[in-house]
């Protein structure tokens, strides 16, 4: 998960050895999480607006230092590399990346002067300075456990889908894009079918590998296959695409971000159809309140996801793990994603009548309980984010992990829990149309089952709810 950096995190920090059915992870930390920080080389030059659009800058006398900007370009420029083009002769730099997909526009390292002369040309529609996020660690857990309790809370022990999805690993053929760290390609459970680097902020053709193993996490949560091995996920098998935009260092560039969202979006626009990002997921969370108008004109995270949206991508994002309203947290306030809040389950049964203990560690001890919202997840409380929030189990969630498997928690982890449940509905022709259709139809049926068996969700949905604190139906995917 990704989380702003100037908020100081105030959960407790475990670090623990977790245990798995062949391999395990050593060390784990605390709730999943990247931290958000701003780059302001040119601070003393240029004022940016909260939703980080370019408003002044001055040359100064001093030589300018140099940062990264994305520059956007109006719908009407037809040749996105034409007009990077034209402009680098202009303006004296040279572009880095030409988007053409979710955003039509370029990225490139300038000063605030330049960034302010390209901002005047007629055919840019907004320029604003690049945003960096940075790698906080998870929440981890002693554990020793055999079968994912996740899986049977929102799958059911006796459904007839569960038991048809489990007859074969590679019965759902719906492509989810992992946008994160990537996906160890080797590992048994899961059937990764390719993807692209964008550290660079270029999209790069790689055999996937993870050295953080966030994403295989993941991906785990997401489509594990019923092969006999470790875990199962909650689209047993279904394609993953690695997308990888966390560097070595743990940092990830809106430059790199904004690739992945292009690259997924470009899978709608080639002529092979078997490749196409129907779902895709982003466990990242950085501060800033959503903006009007898809981003237009300030936000060019939030422009490229509306533009995907649009080409028939469905976004899961994590609402995040500081345990306050996300309301002030991108993507997760974005209306157009699914934002995906976390709760606690340790016996996959409703209920709540488990004690709170995963593997060696006793969850009580920070207010836990079972079949209540995980106590670091974040919640929404205005009707706009309301309504496209959703839960998943977050908490003692077992997984892949490169190598082998391992133990977590975080919001990071309820996110895949709902994108795979995405996957499932439209592979069942349950979600069917565009994907805002596909949102539409996904949130009604979590909605209707949950009213429809009310021992199935858990105290902080709607049906029982927290005052002030929303943190949505509970996925399911029974009903599909």
């Amino acid at each position: 998960m990704f989380s702003q950096a100037s908020r100081k995190a105030s959960k407790p920090q475990l670090t623990s050895v977790a245990r798995a059915p062949r391999r395990h992870r050593s060390t784990l930390s605390r709730p999943d999480g990247l931290r958000f920080r701003r780059a302001l080389a040119s601070l003393a030059v240029v004022a940016l607006v909260a939703g980080f659009g370019l408003v002044a800058a001055a040359p100064s006398s001093a030589a300018e230092k140099a940062q990264n900007y994305i520059v956007v370009l109006k719908d009407g420029v037809a040749d996105a590399g034409a007009a990077a083009l034209a402009q680098q002769s202009a303006y004296g730099f040279t572009a880095s990346k030409v988007y053409r997909n979710a955003v039509n526009g370029y990225s490139a390292t300038l000063t605030a002067s330049q960034a302010q002369r390209i901002q005047a040309d007629p055919s840019v529609d907004f320029v604003t300075a690049g945003r960096t996020f940075q790698q906080q660690p998870d929440l981890g857990t002693a554990a020793s456990q055999e079968t994912p309790l996740w899986r049977e809370r929102i799958a059911g022990t006796d459904s007839n889908v569960r038991r048809a999805l489990d007859r074969g690993p590679d019965r759902i053929n719906v492509n989810v894009a992992v946008i994160d760290s990537g996906i160890d390609a080797t590992h048994p459970d899961l059937n990764v079918k390719g993807g692209v680097d964008c550290q660079s902020g270029s999209p790069v053709d790689v055999t996937p590998v993870d050295v953080m193993g966030h994403g295989t996490f993941v991906a785990g949560v997401i489509g594990a296959r019923n092969n006999r091995l470790g875990v199962i996920g909650t689209a047993p098998g279904t394609p993953l695409w690695s997308v990888r935009v966390v560097d070595d260092a743990g940092l990830i560039s809106e430059e790199s971000l904004i690739c992945a969202i292009d690259w997924v979006t470009s899978t709608h626009k080639d002529h092979d159809s078997s490749n196409d990002i129907a779902v895709a997921n982003i466990s990242i969370a950085g501060g800033a309140a959503d903006t009007p108008n898809c981003g237009k004109g300030t936000d060019p995270m939030h422009y490229a996801i509306c533009r995907s949206v649009r080409a028939g991508v469905t976004y899961a994002v994590a609402a995040g793990n500081a345990g306050e309203d996300f309301a002030n947290t991108v993507p997760a306030t974005y209306d157009q994603v699914l934002t995906a809040t976390a709760m606690g389950d340790f016996d996959g049964k409703a209920g709540g009548k488990a004690a709170p203990i995963c593997g060696t560690q006793d969850f009580s001890k920070y207010g836990q309980k079972d079949d209540q919202p995980a106590f670091f997840s974040n919640f929404a409380t205005t009707s706009e984010d309301k309504a496209h929030t959703v839960a998943g189990p977050g908490v003692c969630m077992l997984s892949t992990w490169p190598g082998g498997y391992s133990v977590s928690n975080g919001t990071s982890f309820a996110s895949p829990a709902v994108a795979g449940s995405v996957a499932l509905c439209i592979s069942q022709k349950a979600c069917t149309g565009s994907a805002e259709h596909v949102m539409e139809q996904y949130l009604s049926l979590t909605k209707s089952y949950t009213k429809r068996h009310h021992d199935y969700g858990f105290d902080g949905d709607p049906v029982h709810p927290i005052a002030a604190k929303y943190f949505g139906y509970l996925t399911q995917t029974v009903s599909f």
